[in-house]
């Protein structure tokens, strides 16, 4: 008559089974050692350097084995490019999954039930109709199309979707989804049309291994300006979630046909392993691939940040703030919210910070490489919170949020010589914690409430640095168990897929296990909290303008610019047959800032063919070298007012010009966006030669249309003519002085560095206006090289008192 009234079943990581039943008065144990089949979920993460494979207990999320990583190559063509070869990736899956398999013990019945793969997000792949790669991927750091963030910023202005953007005040960072394709379609149009898919690393691998294409809602709603929400809907027609409206006003409307068309949420089975996979990775066919996402979103999930409230922190080089949140609202200063981010039903906003860890390092380097880290946090313990009056700025590498500022500098206010190196390292740690509560407080100022930071990364490893996260931001800070946050995520979505887990939410509370909580402590969160608001906050805001004049010195005492307005004598005005005279003139006038205008008077097909040709442009730069030991090194600006200008760069450089000057009339091509394009290339080239590169405008051209041009950073000089182009003598057109104040009030609104120069017809009554509207160099050439008191004396006449 006995009666079960309990059984349990507890399983463990090395195949040992105890199963317990409590009868009657009883308890009856059985433990086996069969080594009954364990499910595994194997997580899968590709990151920029490697792609890495590592096994988990489908129910506990336990460790099986170890990680196995495999590097891939990078590419890097020209400056701010990356490219990697898609089929490098697929092929180093095949390795790091068969190594992580291996790892695993040989006792034991392990049973693959998963696979789910996360990959670094925006890294663009274009594919023809058998999906097969047309080019290199794009990587998510490759910055070549930031031209394409301003064009997008400036047409969609006002578009719902650009909200995700700072409020749709930008910027677009030229890492996401729309400014490639922008790029694929104006730069390589060959590609584009050939292109039947462009999709991300994630979704060719999940093709490669299922036959199946479709993007991930998390990367779609994070970087795609798509609806997560929305992009998920079945059953529906049409292009549920996208931006189509964007890509209309960009031109592209194709582009809603060529992305994926098929879009799922991260838990979601993408399908099963075909044959060719599954003897690619020696795993069963027909096994279950799960959808993944962004490797830093799905570290979100290996964090078990899934509830409004939790703010994900990952620590590194730099630092990354996602809050969860249960609002989709938006604020300047933030990136986000995404809404259906990183899961169905919920949104998440983003902020971040440029040097964090990067800074610690530079700290360690500088203070001695023998020296560990310990040591110095040892040191830095006994220093009291504040650093005995010594403040830091941690924005070495600029600002992100919620300040975007690409020209913020890091700083030290308050040295002493009673200041030690643990002052300034323990200042250094808090001007970091200083600038996460910043990040932090615009995150909740757009609505994102944070209860509590769920840490990760090298931050972790220092107990002193934990704490004080903590202290300066009021927040409790939690550390988990597995610090590898991307694999686990992939594990848990994987688990979540097959069904061993109902939920995320139920597989987070299986498998994430919290190693450390850490809450602040009140008197020191006060102190803190008092020195934050009334010295960091201050401080910040009033070194902005110095670190903007620092930066628009362009290297301090040797910058051609450091005395202010400077004149900038014409040569085409000056005796050609005295030419070595006329240079010593300028020199010893204190004028090494020339201007050599260079016109082709019979259209060869040579660069050779110059009225100031390569030749003299090297007898000038000869000339000019025997006088730089008592007047500095002489400037020559190059201004080619010529037809096809870039056949005539590498000559120019060898010649020894400084600056190399095109006319923006000269650019080839249909309508201003053909012209546009041809600048950029001619810029770029006259960088990678050596010389500086500066862009030209007649009287008759809008100066809104070069606008885009500046914003590449390719030019750093605008030569405004205020008389045709082509001869000498000519009288001063005021248009030119309405296109410098509109010049003068682009820069301002950026940290651009930009010089404005205005060109032809300027004497002794329009050098003031020229000056007063902003100018930093003033061409002159009749009225100094004809002047009756000779050329030093006209120079002092033009210079403001």
């Amino acid at each position: 008559y006995s009666m079960i009234i309990l059984s349990s079943l507890i399983r463990n990581g090395n195949g040992i089974m105890i199963r317990t039943w409590l009868i009657g008065t009883s308890i009856i144990l059985l433990v086996s050692s069969t080594f009954a089949s364990q499910s595994v979920v194997l997580g899968v993460d590709g990151g920029t350097e490697s792609i890495r494979a590592c096994c988990f207990d489908a129910e506990s999320g336990a460790t099986l084995g170890e990680a196995c990583a495999v590097p891939y190559k990078t590419s890097h063509p020209k400056p701010g490019w990356a490219e990697q070869d898609p089929q490098d990736w697929y092929e180093n899956l095949g390795q790091a999954v068969r190594g992580a398999v291996d790892s695993l013990p040989s006792q034991g019945d392990h049973k693959f039930v998963a696979i789910c793969v996360d990959t670094t997000c925006c890294s663009v792949v274009s594919l023809d109709s058998n999906y097969n790669p047309l080019r290199p991927s794009l990587l998510w750091m490759d910055a070549r199309s930031a031209l394409q963030t301003q064009e997008i910023l400036r047409k969609c202005k006002g578009d719902d979707a650009l909200k995700v953007n700072c409020n749709g005040e930008g910027p677009i960072s030229a890492e996401w989804m729309l400014p490639k394709v922008l790029w694929i379609r104006q730069e390589e149009p060959e590609v584009w049309e050939k292109a039947h898919t462009i999709c991300e690393y994630q979704d060719y691998i999940n093709y490669k291994l299922t036959g199946n294409m479709c993007a991930s809602s998390c990367n779609a709603a994070s970087r795609w300006h798509w609806d997560g929400q929305e992009c998920i809907r079945k059953n529906v027609d049409g292009h549920p979630g996208r931006p189509l409206s964007m890509y209309k006003t960009l031109g592209i409307p194709e582009l809603a046909d060529k992305l994926p068309q098929k879009c799922l949420p991260m838990g979601e089975i993408v399908g099963s392993l075909t044959s060719k996979a599954a003897q690619h990775l020696k795993l069963p066919e027909g096994l279950a691939v799960v959808q993944g996402g962004p490797d830093a979103f799905v570290g979100m999930i290996g964090l078990g940040c899934i509830h409004a409230g939790q703010l994900c922190l990952i620590t590194g080089s730099s630092h990354l703030h996602c809050v969860v949140s249960s609002k989709a609202t938006t604020a300047k200063g933030t990136w986000g919210a995404y809404r259906g981010a990183p899961l169905p039903g919920i949104n998440f906003a983003e902020g971040g910070q440029s040097s964090t860890g990067s800074i610690i390092r530079w700290a360690k380097n500088l203070f001695g490489a023998d020296l560990d880290y310990k040591t110095l946090d040892d040191e830095a313990s006994l220093i009291p919170p504040g650093c005995d009056g010594l403040v830091a700025l941690e924005t070495f590498q600029g600002s992100r949020t919620p300040t975007t500022d690409p020209l913020a500098r890091g700083a030290l206010l308050g040295l002493t010589l009673s200041h030690t190196r643990a002052h300034i390292w323990r200042a250094l740690m808090e001007a970091v914690c200083y600038g996460t509560r910043a990040c932090v407080e615009g995150l909740e100022a757009a609505g994102h409430k944070c209860e509590e930071i769920v840490i990760a990364g090298g931050a972790t490893r220092s107990a002193m640095w934990l704490q004080m996260h903590s202290d300066v931001t009021g927040k409790r800070v939690v550390v988990c168990e597995n610090a590898d946050a991307p694999l686990l995520g992939c594990a848990i979505l994987a688990s979540v897929g097959v069904g061993i887990h109902e939920s995320v939410d139920d597989a987070v509370k299986h498998m994430v296990r919290t190693a450390d909580t850490v809450e602040p402590h009140a008197e020191t969160a006060a102190i803190y909290s008092k020195l934050y608001d009334l010295v960091y906050s201050k401080v910040n805001l009033a070194v902005r303008p110095v670190a903007h004049a620092i930066a628009s010195l362009r290297g301090g005492a040797d910058d051609e610019l450091q005395n202010g307005p400077i004149i900038s004598p014409s040569l085409l005005a000056c005796d050609w047959s005295d030419i070595r005279g006329e240079v010593g003139r300028c020199m010893r006038a204190g004028t090494r800032h020339l201007h050599v205008d260079i016109f082709d008077g019979c259209f060869l097909d040579s660069p050779y063919a110059f009225t100031f040709g390569p030749q003299m442009v090297k007898a000038i730069k000869r000339c000019c070298d025997e006088y730089n030991s008592e007047s500095g090194e002489a400037i020559l600006d190059l201004h080619l007012c010529v037809e096809r200008p870039a056949r005539y760069v590498e000559a120019m450089a060898k010649s020894g010009g400084s600056r190399f000057i095109f006319q923006w009339e000269a650019m080839e091509g249909e309508n201003d966006k053909e012209r546009l394009s041809a600048a950029i290339a001619l810029a770029r080239r006259v960088v990678e030669s050596g010389m500086k590169c500066g862009v030209s405008i007649n009287p008759s051209t809008a100066v809104e249309l070069i606008f885009p041009l500046l914003e590449t950073g390719l030019v750093d000089l605008v030569d405004v003519l205020a008389v045709e182009a082509g001869f000498g003598g000519q009288l001063f057109q005021d248009s030119a002085l309405s296109k410098l104040k509109k010049l003068v009030e682009w820069r301002a609104e950026r940290p651009a560095e930009v010089i404005l120069l205005v060109d032809g017809g300027v004497n002794a009554e329009k050098a003031p206006l020229v000056m007063k509207a902003g100018a930093d160099i003033v061409v002159v050439g009749t009225f100094l090289f004809n002047h009756p008191k000779g050329l030093r004396h006209a120079v002092n006449q033009l210079m403001p008192p």
